[in-house]
């Protein structure tokens, strides 16, 4: 009692501060628990009571993390969210809230005892803009209500699916059985009364009615426990076990403990059996003596070769023998999400399944949208489209569109939401029963983008079906084929990509797949003669060598996304329903060739990061199987492997093919006899360019910058493109690795490891000449890393000559230098931009610079990112420049300020930011190095103090050059400090160290 007491208070105390706080939307808790409420009261006690359920549309709990704080804390959501004084101000409870605009507009909302969202809700309308920058227009918080409350309402309605009725014959049950009760109903049970009722109902409704559920509390939170005793006090074949809050499947093995049946069922809340179920189910059992019997979904695994293909498991549709499960062990209470596909994997290692045919889910009501009025047919997999339909559809050609089926991440599913193009694009969501939380936002969010439609599939269907289900509802001429892992890409691609496939002999195209390091995962599918699996080519290798080689054919597509014509794609009937996710579009665009609708391409100037490996080994072995099948059913045999063009195109990257081998993929390296399959390899090495005239290598260049957007506003991969760029126009080639990438074993390919030096300490290559150029942070270098280079320069003369001295080390002196594409005195005419230009991001310091010039009133210009810690908004310009228009502002600008770090200024280490402005002939001030006049002729003049600096920016800057002899120092800038210059010398001094080796 006691407990119960305390249980009460803290709903009593969580339902009075969700009231307090205004985070409680009536009509949004009722239209998620499917009831109504007399009071706001009324709600909120609701929604704490229920668990997973939402209060407000604008406040989701699993948006907010992945670490559950409130969980380990006992608390609700909101009000460990409100509670959280100091953390709440940065934390986004949805993903269209970013407290940051709502500060802007509101200061005082910081200061809200319930946080930014309460705060902003007293004092907002229907009508008010929702404070968000992710979406592409404004959107009224009365119209998203309005479309969260439907959402909500919808998933209510899709809880429960219907198992269509399947034709197959059934055994009868033996007249005697040889338990009883005949079968054990196993239920794990948390946070979920509202369902408890519905889904008891449909066991009890059960033709066979000896059987005794058993079902586990997993200390809930709400009233599933007591609901759960309710019914058991009505029906004695129900047993309630209450546990504290533990793992699921520590719950499914307490459950088994305490069964007492010859077989198992296991029935989750929210699910509901159709009567005949458990009946049909147990005689197949004893007719066949299987200990594990699977019906389900077309989706679900039924087969052992199903299961380790990453079908998913759904035990809601299994009848397993309680003793086998025994013999196992049991559920393994140390894994996560994968205990049931685990067991079932266990279970069956030596004995196949059993997969019957059988009415397993009952029908939802009303029947979702858009699928029509076969619905029984609609959610078997191989029926859920109406391809004949699908082929009568008119479709747009200025538009494409992106079919998603929505993966387990929110966040994801809200990236590709908020990356759709304004025009010509359109993204199609395939919900495929997703849980609330996920399915309100996806639904949505959805409904107030346009080119944006959520489409649930209330079954539980493969990826393969939820693509042919957007598929079919595609509007636009071209579709692009998305798997959940790929993230949007940083450039868009959907046009590039429709382009190549709208060419008359293209059937698939498919962009460059790469890694979260920037590594390249997969440039398509290529054959090897006489084995049927495919290997990935170029995987492994970087994107440079992807890049030179070109737009290319290749034997099939291998990547999360593909692109297509629609009616390419409904005249082969979509993905094919035996792949569960990997290979389906290797299967599609083999399958697209041998029908005579044209080859697969590969086009390396779109790129796309996918946020996991390509397959696992299970997932690849079963995808294997399935496409071998399809490849041996080829009338030609092996695709590709008579006329493989893998040799000539990595001839183009520098690299040439010696042998082929193959290499084991194993679902259990320490079993011999696990699955496995022979996946071949290309074996290659690099093309021995120092003997070519004049001589070729192969760089990599290594810099500190983080991978993908993070990192492409750091000026050291500006430095490095630059370089790279000089380098290829004198026929090097040349891979960046930024800091993630820089263990690819693909290195062992290069020539030279040419590291420019930032903020990271990097190990020499063995067996390549080594090469490092330090151009910032001398105090971050020691005299053992410079020993381990074989050349080393330094971006200081002084510097550079003191340490050679000092260490004994040779370290060369090679300043800094300029992109002459874009810094030249010809981007703009003299004094016709801002007086006075500072373009660089804060770093996190409020810098010598833009402090100086606004403590002395100055009127500066300032473009760069993190500056408003330290100013206010109103005087940045902008949160940076494209680096190729830079130097119009320069060229343009009164005056140009610079500064560099402490070490940088104290060992004169001229900034790249000096070399630039100066190529553009402009006036710079900057704090004081040595060489500034020797360098720069009269360009840069060094301030001490923010007197000087007040003095100096004043015109008409009479202690300058005038604009003549500024344009003629400019020329001699560019004529000794340009990229092709330095890329000149590095290109001399590394040959002449290969050559000397050899």
């Amino acid at each position: 009692m006691r407990g119960e007491r305390r249980h009460q208070v803290r709903l009593d105390d969580a339902t009075e501060v969700l009231v307090a706080s205004g985070l409680v939307d009536t009509d949004y808790v009722a239209a998620q628990l499917g009831t109504t409420f007399a009071t706001v009261q009324e709600a909120a006690r609701a929604a704490v009571a229920a668990g997973d359920v939402s209060p407000h549309p604008l406040f989701e709990a699993q948006w907010i993390g992945r670490r559950r704080s409130w969980q380990r804390l006992g608390q609700h959501p909101v009000l460990w969210y409100v509670s959280e004084r100091r953390r709440r101000n940065r934390i986004s409870p949805h993903p269209l809230v970013d407290p940051r605009i709502i500060f802007a507009a509101y200061p005082e909302a910081r200061h809200h005892p319930y946080g930014a969202l309460s705060y902003w809700l007293s004092v907002s309308g229907g009508g008010t803009p929702l404070p968000t920058r992710i979406l592409p227009r404004k959107v009224s918080w009365a119209t998203y209500r309005a479309a969260a409350i439907a959402a909500a309402a919808d998933w209510r309605a899709e809880v429960v699916l219907e198992r269509p009725e399947l034709v197959g014959p059934t055994p009868a049950l033996p007249d005697r059985l040889t338990t009883s009760p005949a079968v054990t109903v196993v239920m794990s049970a948390q946070d979920a009364g509202p369902l408890v009722h519905q889904t008891v109902a449909s066991l009890q409704a059960q033709t066979l009615t000896d059987w005794h559920l058993v079902a586990v509390d997993r200390g809930s939170l709400d009233d599933t426990a007591a609901v759960l005793q309710g019914v058991a006090a009505f029906d004695d074949r129900v047993t309630v076990v209450r546990e504290g809050r533990c793992g699921h499947a520590q719950a499914l093995n307490v459950a088994l403990e305490h069964s007492t049946a010859e077989h198992v069922a296991f029935l989750p809340l929210g699910r509901e059996w159709l009567p005949e179920m458990l009946e049909e189910l147990l005689a197949h059992a004893h007719h066949s003596g299987s200990s594990a019997v699977l019906a389900g979904v077309g989706a679900v695994g039924r087969s052992r070769l199903e299961l380790v293909g990453g079908r998913p498991v759904d035990l809601a549709t299994a009848l397993l023998r309680r003793a086998a499960i025994k013999d196992v062990g049991g559920f393994d209470e140390t894994l996560g999400a994968s205990v049931e596909r685990d067991l079932l994997l266990r279970l069956t290692r030596d004995q196949e399944p059993l997969p019957v045919d059988v009415p397993v889910l009952r029908r939802p009501d009303p029947v979702p949208h858009g699928f029509g009025d076969d619905w029984r047919s609609a959610v078997l997999e191989r029926q859920l489209v109406d391809w004949d339909a699908a082929a009568a559809r008119k479709t747009s050609e200025d538009l494409v569109s992106h079919v998603l089926p929505v993966g387990p991440e929110p966040r994801r599913t809200v990236e590709w939401l908020s990356s759709v193009p304004r025009d010509g694009s359109e993204l199609i969501l395939v919900g495929v029963r997703l849980r609330r939380a996920h399915h309100v936002l996806a639904a949505s969010v959805a409904a107030v983008i346009a080119g944006a439609r959520f489409v649930s599939v209330p079954a539980t269907v493969s990826m393969s079906a939820a693509l042919n289900a957007g598929i079919a509802q595609a509007a636009g001429s071209t579709v692009l084929l998305v798997r959940p892992e790929a993230m949007p890409p940083r450039q868009p691609i959907a046009e590039r990509l429709a382009e190549v496939v709208r060419q008359p002999d293209v059937a698939t195209a498919q962009p460059l797949v790469v890694d979260l390091d920037g590594v390249v995962l997969s440039a398509g599918a290529r054959f090897s003669r006489g084995n049927p699996h495919p290997e990935l080519f170029l995987a492994g290798l970087p994107t440079s060598d992807a890049v030179r080689i070109g737009q290319s054919t290749v034997a099939a597509p291998a990547a999360p996304l593909v692109a297509l014509r629609t009616d390419t794609a409904v005249a082969l009937r979509g993905v094919s329903p035996r792949f569960h996710s990997v290979l389906a579009e290797t299967d599609l665009g083999l399958r697209a060739e041998r029908a005579g609708l044209g080859r697969s391409v590969v086009v390396p100037d779109t790129v796309i990061t996918s946020r996991t490996p390509y397959a696992g080994d299970e997932e690849l072995i079963g995808a294997m199987g399935s496409l071998r099948a399809s490849v041996e059913s080829l009338p030609d045999g092996v695709p590709g492997a008579h006329d493989d063009r893998a040799p000539d195109l990595l001839l183009r990257a520098g690299l040439e093919v010696t042998d082929q081998r193959n290499r084991r993929v194993s679902a259990d390296p320490e079993d011999r006899t696990a699955p496995s399959v022979l996946v071949p390899e290309l074996v290659v090495r690099p093309v021995d360019g120092i003997r070519e005239s004049p001589p070729r290598l192969r760089w990599a260049v290594d810099i500190a910058a983080p991978a993908a957007q993070r990192g492409d506003r750091w000026g050291d991969t500006y430095f490095a493109r630059s370089l790279a760029d000089a380098l290829e126009r004198r026929g090097q080639h040349v891979a960046i690795d930024r800091r993630d990438a820089r263990e690819r074993d693909s290195r062992d390919f290069d020539d030279v490891l040419l590291v420019l030096r930032g903020l990271d300490r990097v190990t020499p290559r063995p067996g390549l000449v080594n090469v490092e150029w330090i151009i910032s942070h001398p105090d971050m270098i020691a005299p053992e890393e410079v020993a381990g280079f074989d050349l080393v320069y330094a971006a200081s003369t002084t510097w550079s000559a003191r340490m050679t001295r000092e260490w004994g080390s040779p370290i060369q002196p090679l300043l800094q230098c300029t992109d002459t594409r874009w810094f030249h005195p010809d981007r703009a005419e003299p004094d016709t931009g801002p007086a006075l230009l500072f373009v660089g991001n804060s770093r996190g310091v409020y810098r010598y610079a833009v402090r100086s010039a606004l403590a002395i009133g100055a009127d500066l210009t300032l473009h760069g990112n993190d500056w408003t810690e330290f100013v206010e908004r109103d005087q940045i310009a902008s949160g940076g420049v494209a680096n190729e228009e830079v130097g119009v502002l320069y060229a343009s600008a009164g005056i140009v300020l610079n500064d560099h770090h402490l070490d940088m200024r104290r060992d004169s280490f001229a900034s790249n930011r000096l070399f630039d402005a100066a190529a553009c002939g402009a006036r710079i001030l900057s704090d004081r190095i040595d060489g500034l006049e020797e360098t720069f002729s009269g360009l840069v003049l060094p301030f001490d103090n923010e007197h000087e600096l007040a003095r100096l920016v004043q015109p008409p800057y009479d202690a300058f050059p005038d604009n003549e002899t500024r344009r003629r120092i400019a020329t001699r800038i560019i004529a000794e400090h340009s990229f092709d210059k330095r890329a000149e010398t590095l290109i001399d001094d590394a040959v002449r160290l290969l050559l000397a080796r050899r």
